[in-house]
């Protein structure tokens, strides 16, 4: 459970690479409050800075403005090995040479601890992460995910205040990852310990996050929760990037949501009642398809299965194009094939009145 009190602040914080006109801004006055035990996930794609910020509150990049403080102290200044903070790479970068035990202890050993304090310590971290059996086993002994957990032992060994993961799931198979992604939680709500994640998989920071910051182009674009982050996305890049989306203008009036020739639905529908003009934005899963019945009206363009569901894309009458996304639950038979006329409707606040601003301050 998370607390009020702030572990991470960054105020205001900017990173240039490069000096006079030859500058590249990568970090563009990223204000944040990450709270202590809190999961919290960089998000966005490659290029937008989320490592950059990452490793700048790991102390392997220098601040070019602003300043990082870590429960209230400036990190400005102190080496990576002065901050009580720890990191796990993409690449677990384990000693091949050293058992689990061994690389598990290294950390402990270079901070000076004692010997007769690191053994209880080790085995504590390999219980934790479920690798008790392993700690005379060395690196090339292991599957991927059990390197990983070796590398997640290493770094919370030392109790840090902050846990820096910079794509850490990504070297993993797609089954693993999911897995792994329950254990990270797990082992953040276990040890109370503040962690920041950094990826660009969404259903990864969906999945693990208390909060999320989505980024784009070295500025954030929204900070929330995964719900606010998935409902109610703050602008057309993160309902873009977050999941599918389609988007569609419309008008907003007389207690109806118009659109032109493909019709209209009622105002129930729309998340933001005032009238006029709108650009919006809505979810495939949040949307009703049939070939009778009265609804926006299109023509279906494209089918597509994907095992538990299939998605339809529908040219409506007035030339958008809409996806609706049904489930194929048990005896659920194909509500539609390329060509057919058909009526989609919209359950209760499906459509997400977007801003039209660029990002958050």
């Amino acid at each position: 459970m998370t607390g009020n009190r702030v572990a991470i602040e960054i105020d205001h914080v900017c990173k240039r690479f490069g000096h006079d006109e030859h500058a590249v801004l990568a970090l563009d006055s990223i204000a944040l409050k990450i709270r202590e035990n809190e999961f919290f996930t960089l998000l966005g794609p490659s290029g937008c800075g989320k490592t950059t910020l990452l490793r700048m509150i790991a102390g392997f990049e220098d601040v070019s403005g602003g300043d990082i403080r870590l429960y209230g102290e400036s990190l400005s200044g102190k080496l990576p090995f002065q901050r009580p903070v720890n990191t796990v790479f993409q690449s677990y970068a384990l000693f091949p040479h050293l058992t689990v035990e061994q690389n598990v202890a290294f950390g402990l050993e270079m901070r000076g601890f004692k010997q007769a304090d690191i053994k209880p310590i080790v085995a504590e971290k390999l219980e934790l992460v479920k690798l008790g059996g392993f700690a005379r086993r060395r690196p090339h002994q292991l599957s991927g995910g059990q390197q990983q957990r070796v590398a997640l032992a290493r770094a919370l060994a030392p109790s840090p205040k902050v846990l820096l993961l910079d794509e850490s799931l990504s070297a993993l198979d797609l089954k693993l990852r999911k897995e792994m992604q329950v254990e990270l939680k797990r082992l953040q709500r276990e040890t109370g310990i503040t962690f920041v994640f950094v990826t660009h998989d969404q259903e990864e920071a969906l999945t693990m996050s208390d909060r999320i910051a989505v980024m784009s182009a070295g500025k954030l674009q929204q900070v929330g929760s995964p719900e606010d982050i998935y409902d109610r996305p703050a602008n057309r890049f993160v309902a873009d990037f977050i999941g599918e989306t389609s988007f569609l203008q419309g008008r907003v009036a007389d207690g109806l949501l118009h659109f032109g020739q493909a019709g209209s639905l009622p105002g129930q529908v729309l998340d933001q009642s005032h009238e006029g003009a709108a650009a919006l934005a809505v979810r495939p899963e949040r949307l009703q398809l049939s070939t009778s019945g009265s609804g926006l009206a299109g023509v279906v363009s494209e089918v597509v299965y994907r095992g538990v569901d299939t998605v339809y894309t529908v040219q409506l009458a007035d030339g958008q194009p809409c996806r609706v996304r049904s489930s194929n639950s048990a005896g659920a038979a194909r509500l539609a094939r390329e060509g057919d006329t058909v009526a989609i409707t919209a359950l209760p606040g499906a459509f997400h009145r977007l801003q039209e601003a660029d990002h958050v301050a």
